[in-house]
């Protein structure tokens, strides 16, 4: 059932979207290329160069197809890969540049670059066009084809006692959606003191996928989803001084969510022959009227919770209008200074919620459950930062930075419910009961950080910085709660260069603080952070990294611990052009643990009696909440060309996770946290004439849940030949 707190939701996620798009948009028909900038010098053409209407023309265009064999389950190659056999336009590009600038009409400048159509999950198209100092345009457009199946994701699994026994063989929130995105950004005279710019987005999501809703039984739905966002934008740069530029831009971001929700199917039947079904969650183990859900003739028993049909709908419409005023400068000897203000008041409505559900929830003896009514949310943000930089002698520096952010979000909700009372499917829906209820959240927040750094170049190969960051959060809601958190940590950082191929990165960041807004929020983190390079010669380099963050919150009944450790290693060796070498390696570990008081009638293994606190609020048992992932990865290329007119590749990618965590379910396996990634790869190139290039591509797909139990859904191992094959003209 929906509540106000879902639109506070929305409009939290939608919050993030506004600032960061700054809009772009493609021309319809065109095909498109990589970001260009108005030039006053164009480069002379050289001998050969194809030379038109005045323009020099390079186009280059790759045909072909994929060939692919695929055994095991379709459904996690999908999820994964997902590219299947058939032509396609691996890729094309155009680019026309004016042999004198001076005559050009139009454009000086047009570039275009496409690929992945004729059916890839993702293809896009790229365009950019220049005149000179007059403008700048940039336009894309991108298609995502967004897959997922992962049997295991919000799947029941059926308990063993279960007649009869019908395992569930697809995620029942599996998804198979199409994200369209379009961007366009213009900007006028780019080079001169003052520069207008728009621009606009638009992303629309749509497709099926899957849910469920728990009303006696768990009902498995089809969820059409569609949700589109628009962005528009308008804005201008102004430069005032040589190295100062202050920018103002305009953003009206529109939202509408337009997904719908209804029964997938009725795979049973009552004694009447209306059909009906049970979720996926049958079980022989059923709750006093239901003892068993089937009758011995096979037809459903009427007294057990069933849906005869289920229709949701929620409309929801969120305007966003806001502003940012932006300012950089450097015009100031020594001293470099950037700051932002963004203002933001949201508006969402959902209108005309409706809930439908037609069959018998047994527990609350329900036959009939209708849910209608509104819902409207509001979001004041402002956002502002500021910073500055002072070189105060050429080997001593200060910055500091200063963030402020608050917004309030107050909503409010209208519903009114009314149930049928009713015992059984096969009578009709008897007396109903009416409830209208009202509510108002609100959720408040004011943060405020302040990071003070300074730096010392002890020698030309040593830096050192030392730092200081507060940050003070208050958290209040409409229920009278007060959280204010108050952090403080201590920065370091030191800059090591002992040789002139040798360099050296290290950072700390420690903090502590006296609070804590969720179970997982950290009172201590400690984060430490180094990287080298060393290139003992110009074709031979070697990289490491190595990346350790660590965070807690040790109170009773919470006992949080987390840690996520990061140790990579890479070196390239290009001792000539005719072939190079690549390698890497990673470890990953991701762990953390928090104390989890529960009830259940089947306790997980290892479970301990709860404390007190626990106890009293009807919770009696309590476990650690693991959940721990290291995982291997390794890459090896290697690069070789022969000959001018030969080109190949070929390499090794492998990734596998020794991961686990606590059983919730008497059937859970691992899974994905004991799985093995390979993914070799090879490719030829072939330049038969000055214009004409041959290419194939291999790629083969190895995923497994190596010897571990599949539980009762079918294995998600798969094994994939994909074989490339095109040809390239490019003049």
């Amino acid at each position: 059932m929906m509540s106000a707190i879902s639109s506070i939701s929305l409009l939290t996620n939608l919050r993030r979207t506004a600032p960061a798009i700054s809009a772009i948009v493609f021309a319809a028909g065109i095909v498109v290329g990589s970001p260009a900038i108005a030039q006053d010098d164009a480069p002379p053409p050289s001998p050969g160069d194809n030379i038109r209407f005045g323009y020099v023309i390079h186009q280059s265009a790759d045909f072909g197809g994929h060939i692919v064999t695929q055994s095991g389950s379709g459904a996690m190659y999908d999820t994964l890969v997902n590219i299947q056999s058939g032509p396609r336009l691996i890729d094309s590009s155009y680019q026309m540049v004016a042999v004198d600038r001076a005559h050009a009409i139009l454009f000086d400048h047009l570039s275009s670059s496409s690929f992945g159509y004729g059916g890839d999950p993702n293809n896009a198209t790229f365009m950019t066009a220049s005149k000179g100092r007059i403008y700048n345009f940039q336009g894309s457009f991108r298609r995502d084809r967004q897959y997922f199946d992962y049997n295991l994701l919000a799947n029941p699994l059926i308990p063993p006692e279960s007649t009869p026994f019908i395992p569930i063989l697809n995620s029942p929130h599996l998804y198979n959606t199409v994200r369209r995105m379009t961007d366009i950004n213009f900007t006028l005279a780019p080079l001169s003191s003052i520069s207008p710019r728009l621009g606009y987005f638009q992303n629309i999501n749509q497709g099926p996928s899957g849910s469920t809703v728990h009303v006696g039984g768990e009902g498995l739905l089809i969820q059409n989803v569609r949700i589109s966002t628009y962005v528009w934008n308008a804005g201008v740069d102004w430069k005032p001084l040589k190295r100062t530029s202050v920018s103002f831009d305009e953003f009206i971001t529109q939202y509408k969510g337009n997904t719908t929700w209804d029964l997938t199917g009725t795979d049973y039947n009552l004694s009447n022959g209306e059909p009906v079904s049970l979720g996926i969650d049958i079980s022989s183990v059923w709750s006093a009227p239901c003892a068993k859900p089937f009758n011995p003739d096979g037809t459903v028993n009427p007294n057990c919770s069933g849906f005869l049909s289920y229709t949701r709908y929620g409309p929801t419409r969120t305007l966003l209008p806001s502003e940012q005023l932006r300012f950089q400068s450097a015009s100031i000897r020594n001293v470099t200074m950037n700051g932002r203000v963004m203002y933001m008041g949201t508006t969402s409505n959902l209108n005309n919620f409706y809930e439908n559900f037609n069959g018998l929830n047994s527990r609350a003896k329900d036959r009939v459950e209708l849910e209608t009514g509104s819902a409207s949310a509001r979001r004041i943000n402002v956002n502002a930062d500021y910073g500055i930089t002072w070189q105060v002698t050429p080997t001593i520096g200060l910055s500091d930075t200063f963030n402020f952010w608050y917004f309030r979000q107050p909503a409010t909700n209208v519903f009114t419910q009314t149930n049928h009372a009713g015992t059984s499917m096969l009578n009709p829906p008897g007396a109903a009961t009416t409830t209208t209820t009202p509510d108002y959240q609100a959720l408040n927040q004011k943060t405020k950080v302040n990071t003070f750094l300074s730096t010392w170049d002890l020698t030309p190969r040593v830096r050192l910085s030392v730092g200081y960051r507060y940050r003070s959060r208050i958290i209040t809601d409409a229920g009278g709660d007060f959280v204010p958190i108050h952090e403080d940590a201590a920065l370091f950082g030191l800059v090591l260069r002992p040789v002139t191929q040798l360099r050296v990165n290290f950072n700390a960041d420690v903090m502590s603080a006296d609070n804590a807004f969720t179970r997982i929020s950290p009172r201590k983190r400690q984060h430490y952070r180094m990287r080298t390079t060393y290139n003992p010669r110009p074709w031979l380099n070697f990289a490491g990294t190595i990346n350790i963050l660590q965070s807690s919150d040790n109170v009773e009944t919470v006992e949080h611990f987390a840690h996520f450790h990061d140790f990579s290693f890479a070196t390239s060796i290009n001792p000539s052009e005719k072939w190079g070498l690549d390698l890497h390696y990673a470890y990953d570990s991701v762990y953390s643990r928090t104390d989890e008081c529960y009830i259940s009638s089947a306790p997980v293994a290892g479970a301990q009696p709860s404390p007190s606190v626990c106890m009293e609020a009807g919770l009696p048992y309590q476990s650690n909440g693991l959940y721990n992932q290291p995982t291997q990865s390794g890459t090896i290329g290697i690069v070789l060309t022969p000959i001018k007119k030969f080109h190949a590749t070929a390499g090794y990618r492998v990734s596998a996770v020794n991961g686990d965590a606590p059983p919730i379910n008497i059937r859970q396996v691992p899974g994905s946290l004991q799985s093995q990634y390979h993914t070799p790869y090879g490719n030829l190139a072939y330049d038969f004439t000055p214009n004409w290039t041959w290419k194939g591509d291999y790629n083969y797909y190895s995923y497994g849940e190596g010897d571990t139990p599949i539980g009762p859904t079918l294995p998600r191992d798969f094994h994939t030949n994909n074989v490339t094959l095109s040809i390239r003209y490019a003049f």
